[in-house]
């Protein structure tokens, strides 16, 4: 509807639609005032990550789903996939809808030399579904995982990353994938 939408780190969600700036909060029903991912289903129906779990907003009323419906966890990050598929990382790994409740959607473990997480061992930081179809995930401490509908493909450290904590993933136009990091094994700037 070209609506802009803003998730707060306390304020709940907020949308301006050209002249007026609303926010949307516990109180209309969103699940938790801490919004850490924003995406929009086929039917246009908006789905709000929180530190609580995800609500759907279509357009008059909120559906939250927390633990209760499975979906553990904190940091809550939606996707919605080609196929309509809604997918959610928390710091409890990922989970994916169906129908009315979310399961869990096992992640292999890679094997890492030398584990360093920078919150939660296994927590997915992000979710990305690329111009080919694959699924991938950010992983505190297990670096990034694509899953292309059949198998589960891992990247580390020793394949490259400059961190196995990966916080965002990406796609440019030359179809390259690229990885935020949360890192401190850089060196530090020699300013002088």
């Amino acid at each position: 509807k070209g609506n802009l939408w803003f998730g707060t780190n306390g304020q709940g969600v907020a949308r301006w639609d050209g002249n007026v700036l609303r926010y949307f909060s516990i109180g209309e029903g969103l699940i938790d005032n801490v919004v850490t991912g924003i995406a929009e289903d086929r039917d246009g129906n908006l789905w709000f990550g929180t530190q609580a779990g995800t609500s759907r907003y279509d357009g008059n009323t909120f559906t939250s789903f927390g633990p209760a419906e499975g979906l553990p966890g904190a940091g809550c990050k939606v996707l919605v996939d080609r196929n309509g598929t809604i997918w959610t990382g928390t710091s409890k790994g990922v989970f994916r809808l169906n129908g009315t409740q979310f399961n869990a959607f096992e992640l292999p473990m890679p094997v890492i030399d030398t584990p360093s997480y920078k919150m939660v061992p296994g927590k997915v930081w992000d979710l990305f579904e690329d111009s080919q179809g694959n699924l991938w995930f950010g992983r505190d401490g297990y670096g990034a995982c694509r899953y292309d509908g059949r198998s589960f493909t891992h990247f580390t450290k020793a394949d490259g990353l400059c961190s196995n904590n990966v916080a965002s993933i990406a796609e440019d136009a030359q179809g390259n994938i690229w990885f935020g990091s949360i890192t401190s094994d850089f060196p530090p700037i020699n300013e002088g």
